[in-house]
């Protein structure tokens, strides 16, 4: 990557680090993307409301297009670290690195300027990838433009600095949160028997729910199940502090995850189904609400292939990821509709772990995406000096 342009998209990024904007609210950060691109180039952009993408036409109209994706939406988790470019709106931080995947793709951008590509090349730039409402809108793009190949990267904590990781196959969880709200009748706390009270329900559930596929349940899971399941308790809330009225509305929220989409919706479903005859049982009204639902993320193995070839001519080391992450990605929207991979970009074993205060995206990893997306477009790059302090 050249230098010069290196600089440019590092500055960049720290420019939207100091200015995040949580999933759903990136007005001001499409804004600084958009504005940075027809600032340093010429491609057309093209805007989609909530998003927006560029294409850098091919010489060929016959071969296959290929686009990369990248994300920009911030996390609500405050800003501790003492940074020059430190996040200026409070209680939000770029704590996924979000910041960096967007920036690296508009380096991409300046590397292709004044050069000519083979195939037509798209440059998607998504937000709300955190609540997994952003990648299904954008990914349709797959279908109106006819792109074949699809690429994005994540950045990880725990894999050695530098570094592309892969994985064949599902390499990031389906989930989804999964809200129960039960609802029966107020009565005085000391006259329990004459109202219906949630209480009792959701604590039968929610013991359900642990030995279905609770954390004890982690490498020894139940029968019914294909692959890996987990359903997290993240919050619980029955009645209020009010010690003369007995309870008579109460809220589960679980997170489920499966390796697989087929498990999500076992386990969704037995789940529904006895929260659904307890409350039959105790005659109380429940209502169900899904959120945040994310597919799985699963990795075409030529696409695999290709994104080896390509570190390997860039001279960047590569590793393999024996089990899927837990944490969900929405890329897998994409993916469902061209052959593609999610490929993690490591930022050490010691790095601190993503959505955690402590981190802060590591700037030598632009260059490395760059060369990697360039490397996969057939250019020659430069071996990367992994040793550069971030």
């Amino acid at each position: 990557m050249q230098q010069s342009n290196l600089k440019l998209i590092t500055e960049l990024r720290h420019e939207l680090h100091a200015h995040p904007e949580i999933s759903g609210q990136e007005t001001e950060t499409k804004h600084r993307l958009m504005s940075f691109l027809a600032e340093h180039t010429s491609f057309a952009i093209h805007d989609e409301g909530s998003w927006f993408w560029v294409k850098i036409p091919g010489t060929n109209s016959s071969q296959p297009a290929i686009g990369f994706r990248a994300d920009y939406d911030a996390l609500p988790i405050p800003e501790d670290l003492d940074l020059p470019y430190a996040s200026q709106n409070p209680g939000v931080a770029h704590k996924c690195g979000h910041d960096g995947h967007s920036s690296a793709l508009a380096g991409l951008a300046l590397e292709l300027a004044g050069h000519e590509v083979p195939s037509d090349v798209y440059l998607i730039f998504q937000p709300a990838e955190e609540t997994g409402a952003g990648g299904y809108a954008s990914s349709r793009l797959i279908e109106r433009e006819g792109i074949d190949q699809i690429y994005a990267f994540h950045n990880w904590s725990g894999i050695p600095r530098g570094c592309v990781a892969l994985r064949r196959g599902v390499s990031q969880c389906a989930s989804q949160g999964l809200s129960l709200d039960f609802k029966g009748i107020t009565t005085h706390a000391s006259n329990p028997e004459a109202g219906l009270n949630p209480s009792e329900a959701i604590a039968q559930l929610v013991l359900y729910v642990m030995d279905l596929a609770g954390v004890a349940r982690l490498g020894n899971r139940h029968s019914c199940f294909e692959g890996f399941v987990l359903a997290t308790v993240v919050g619980i809330e029955v009645g209020r502090k009010d010690f003369g009225i007995s309870a008579s509305h109460g809220e589960l929220n679980l997170t489920l995850r499966a390796e697989n989409e087929s498990d999500l919706a076992k386990l969704k479903s037995l789940i529904c189904d006895e929260a659904s005859r307890l409350a039959k049982q105790t005659s109380l009204l429940l209502s169900l609400t899904d959120c945040d639902v994310f597919p799985e993320t699963c990795n075409d193995d030529a696409a695999i292939d290709l994104v080896v070839a390509a570190a390997q001519r860039a001279g960047l080391p590569v590793v393999y990821l024996e089990k899927p992450y837990r944490a969900s990605e929405d890329f897998g929207h994409y993916l469902k509709l061209a052959s593609g991979a999610m490929v993690y970009i490591g930022n050490g074993e010691d790095w601190p772990p993503l959505h955690t205060s402590a981190y802060d995206f590591l700037d030598s990893n632009l260059e490395v995406a760059v060369d990697l997306w360039l490397s996969i477009l057939g250019f020659v790059v430069p071996h990367v000096n992994l040793s550069a302090n971030g």
